[in-house]
Formats: C-alpha cells, structure tokens, sequence
C-alpha cells in the first residue's frame, strides 16, 4: 500500500534549503559589491578579484536560478509576497550585469536586488 504525501511536507525541506542558499547568495553578491571594494584599498591583490566580471555573472546566475527554483517548485511561494520582491530583486541583479553599458554603477541595482532577494526569501522562511 502506497501513501501520497502533500505537496508542502515533499518540498518543504528542498524549499528550506534552496531560500536559505539563495539567501546566501544574495548576501554574497551584496558583499561581492560593497565588502570587496573596501578591501581592495586595503589589499591591492583583492582588486583584480573585484573586477573578475565572470564572477559577477556567476553570482547572479545562481541567485536567480535559486529564486526561480523556489518559485516554481513550492506552492507558497507563488503568492504576492514572494513573487513582487524576489522578482523585482532578480531583475536587479541582472540589470546589474548590464548596468555599465547604461553608464550606471552595476553596484547600484545589485546590491538593491541581493537585498530585495534575501528579504523575499528569508521572510518565506520566517513564515
């Protein structure tokens, strides 16, 4: 004899463990862009890392895919709360990949996007 499990206890800890890694990485991008500078004025060596652009792209391809992992696989977070701020966050920080060629810091729309990510996450897991 078989049992079917709900949706919410299969997911749950996948979903657990995906919001917080793409917590982390949105904390990770935030501190790629404002952490790193600083310390390249006190370790010269750490400026070439900061200007490695495929790091930039590395980071925000597995934000993005973390938050769109979350949002196709969990049914709760396909609701308003999630979806505004992780999708406007995700934007961002592809926008931020981009930004340069618009003249604008890529700073900017990233570490608003790593922030509206984390929060859209870790205010699922608070839930």
């Amino acid at each position: 004899m078989t049992t079917i499990a709900s949706e919410s206890a299969v997911q749950a800890p996948t979903g657990r463990a995906t919001d917080r890694a793409a917590v982390a990485l949105s904390l990770l991008c935030i501190v790629h862009c404002v952490a790193l500078p600083l310390l390249a004025i006190a370790l010269p060596v750490l400026a070439g890392v900061g200007e490695m652009e495929w790091v930039h792209w590395v980071f925000a391809i597995l934000a993005v895919l973390a938050s769109g992992s979350v949002a196709l696989t969990s049914a709760s977070a396909r609701r308003l709360g999630f979806l505004l701020p992780a999708g406007r966050g995700a934007s961002l920080v592809v926008f931020g990949l981009f930004a340069e060629g618009f003249e604008i810091d890529e700073a900017i729309p990233t570490v608003i996007g790593g922030v509206l990510l984390a929060f859209a996450h870790w205010r699922r897991l608070a839930a």
